[in-house]
């Protein structure tokens, strides 16, 4: 029998080269179509692996930068609801309403079991629950933080954490804040402040160290200093936008702030001089000529802020639906056809194959 011919030189090398010419293409998938990933998934049992594997999964999340937004929840009726903004589609959250999404997490009041808050992972649909803090409060907001050492908050899911909570008492304390960490199972001692306004149901942001929230329609920021002396103190906004304003934090690391008047989005971030002497700067102007409004006198509200793949995103909802805006490119889409909502909790997450399985309709139905 005549032996088999000698192996090629650069023969052995040829799978490898594949797999990397594979793995360099469904880098490219966009992330805010997991279906697309999906989809990839079925093709073969090479492209199923490559898309399992831990370490093409940390290169996809830095080649993104950003997770995107999946959907976002609002509270309709009292109850939390998920709006999908993709293909994602989580389960229902039963008998909660929600009161911020943060580093992979919804935090939810429950309504059967008010004492109890709920943390819940809409891609993993794990639910952890954390006792109330003691403090007085006729409203609340607040955020999960993940407390994973070294971890880039591109894809949050479980491990420890801690919850930042506010709280506001109208005929009592006013403001109250503590923060709990899951290593110790324990709130903090609370910090007051003194408050004449009251608590936005806006989605608070984390700049550093420090929770800031919206008072009283923006007229008041207030600043919850969880990792320093657990302090409260408040800032005054650079004006007062009766369409509604957000927080952000931007590049530098800064706090930053969305205001709409009429048809303009005013953008600033909040800079420190050398002297130690804080002060807005104006960012830039947005004139919303991309919404589908034809009246000036429509009714419009900025609702909702969230870091998307390529750029800040912007969330405001008007007569004729819910519109993401990019910051950066100026355009608008479309992502809810009812207008009706006041506050929205975008969520962001990377859903992958293996993590995110039955969250998604069939590919035949994508």
């Amino acid at each position: 029998m005549t032996p088999p011919p000698p192996p090629q030189p650069g023969q052995d090398s040829l799978p490898v080269l594949v797999d990397d010419l594979v793995s360099d293409i469904l880098l490219r998938l966009p992330p805010d179509e997991p279906e697309c990933l999906f989809r990839a998934s079925l093709v073969c049992k090479l492209w199923k692996r490559l898309l399992s594997e831990r370490a093409f999964l940390r290169r996809y999340r830095e080649f993104h930068r950003a997770p995107p937004v999946l959907g976002f929840l609002h509270n309709r009726s009292g109850l939390a609801r998920f709006v999908p903004t993709t293909a994602f589609r989580p389960p229902d959250t039963e008998h909660c309403y929600a009161i911020g999404c943060h580093h992979g997490r919804a935090l939810l009041r429950e309504r059967r079991s008010p004492d109890f808050l709920t943390l819940w992972d809409p891609v993993t649909n794990e639910k952890q629950y954390v006792r109330m803090p003691d403090i007085p409060m006729a409203s609340a907001n607040g955020l999960v933080l993940c407390a994973t050492p070294g971890c880039d908050h591109l894809d949050c899911h479980g491990g420890p954490f801690l919850v930042a909570f506010v709280g506001f008492d109208a005929g009592g304390e006013g403001a109250s804040a503590c923060l709990y960490t899951s290593e110790t199972g324990a709130w903090s001692t609370p910090s007051y402040l003194q408050l004449d306004s009251y608590l936005d149901p806006q989605p608070p942001v984390v700049v550093g160290d420090a929770l800031y929230l919206v008072c009283e329609d923006g007229e008041t920021i207030m600043r919850y200093n969880f990792a320093g002396d657990r302090g409260l103190s408040l800032i005054e906004p650079p004006g007062v936008y009766e369409e509604g304003v957000v927080l952000m934090p931007v590049e530098d690391g800064g706090l930053g702030i969305a205001g709409l008047d009429m048809s303009t989005l005013y953008l600033w971030s909040l800079k420190t001089d050398p002297g130690g002497v804080s002060g807005w700067k104006t960012r830039g102007v947005i004139k919303l000529e991309m919404l589908p409004i034809d009246d000036l006198r429509s009714w419009r509200h900025l609702v909702g802020f969230a870091k998307g793949c390529t750029s800040d995103i912007v969330f405001v909802t008007t007569d004729a639906g819910v519109f993401k805006i990019d910051l950066k490119s100026e355009e608008a889409m479309k992502v809810c056809e009812h207008g009706s909502s006041l506050v929205i909790f975008p969520y962001t997450s990377f859903c992958t194959p293996g993590r995110a399985n039955g969250r998604l309709p069939s590919p035949a139905a994508t």
